[in-house]
């Protein structure tokens, strides 16, 4: 079953009515606006538990080594829970895949549940097959999530600060980015998502969900996994009918990489480096193997350095 990626953030718009339309100038400071939630999180909680059979898959089993230690003597077991949905999720994903975005459109549990029950793009099988027992499963949850969100949170506020006050920088000097496209930014923290974060569409806004880093070393890459989710919300306008099943996908990625390797070249090429490190994994390779490994097709590539090159002007 094909995964159309654009026509997910089309349908992402139905839920915006409300959000501020925020302008920005040239000579005006870039709006930056840090998110935590906790029913978002209990969301990405629960999805850390579920295998799925693309690359929109959160299971990790060291986070979930990780929560049961935490747990102590909660008696819940989601462990079968989740997995008796296993099946009907991977099979339906094109619909319930928005069960991924969704909760950023939610102002709470309750407000999210509703949302859940009553979205339009779900059949009545879904509702009964996967959409009620996946809430089922979060409201077990959050007895324990909830407590647990809470004293997470409440204990990291020294290092909070100083995560923010570094990404905050770094998004500073692609200020030329957000006027170029007329947008300001909301960076939703997520202590549940271990990786791939959620790029997703709010009026006058690039927004997207990454993880809350561990350690001060995970800064920076967290802060190339945040630019990756906004570029995504550009470049894939590039590129027709994104799905996992026909390559298109692994392409949509291919194109972010390169886009961001431009657009950082371009704005400060001290970061380049780390940049290529993050995206080869145990692979040393300098800049040529890099655009090598990541090559798409001339034309395409035309139209990403002509966009990025536009963009580079802004700031000149």
């Amino acid at each position: 079953m094909k995964k159309h990626r654009i026509i997910f953030l089309l349908m992402f718009c139905i839920f915006i009515s409300y959000c501020a339309n925020t302008k920005i100038k040239k000579d005006e400071k870039l709006e930056i606006n840090f998110v935590y939630s906790k029913h978002i999180d209990l969301v990405f909680h629960v999805l850390a538990y579920l295998k799925v059979n693309n690359a929109s898959d959160l299971y990790d089993a060291e986070y979930i080594n990780k929560i049961s230690l935490e747990k102590h003597d909660f008696e819940y077991n989601i462990i079968p829970k989740i997995n008796s949905l296993q099946e009907y999720y991977n099979v339906n994903f094109g619909r319930l895949t928005m069960i991924n975005f969704l909760p950023f459109y939610c102002n709470d549990f309750n407000e999210l549940k509703y949302r859940l029950i009553n979205f339009n793009q779900f059949s009545q099988d879904d509702i009964n097959y996967f959409i009620n027992p996946f809430i089922e499963i979060m409201e077990n949850e959050s007895v324990f999530y909830f407590d647990y969100w809470d004293k997470l949170h409440n204990s990291n506020t020294a290092f909070r600060k100083s995560m923010e006050k570094y990404i905050k920088t770094e998004l500073e000097k692609f200020n030329h980015l957000f006027i170029y496209f007329n947008k300001s930014s909301k960076v939703f923290m997520s202590y549940s998502i271990p990786r791939n974060g959620r790029g997703f569409h709010i009026n006058g806004y690039f927004s997207a969900a990454i993880p809350f880093p561990e350690n001060k070393n995970n800064f920076q890459n967290v802060f190339f996994m945040l630019l990756h989710e906004y570029t995504h919300q550009f470049t894939d306008n590039l590129i027709n009918n994104i799905n996992f099943d026909d390559g298109s996908h692994k392409l949509s990625e291919n194109v972010v990489i390169l886009a961001d390797y431009y657009l950082i070249k371009g704005t400060d090429k001290s970061l380049i480096p780390n940049y290529i490190k993050m995206f080869s994994g145990n692979t040393t390779r300098n800049e040529e193997d890099f655009l090598s490994y990541f090559k798409i097709e001339k034309t395409l590539e035309m139209e990403i350095t002509g966009l990025i090159n536009s963009m580079i002007k802004v700031k000149q």
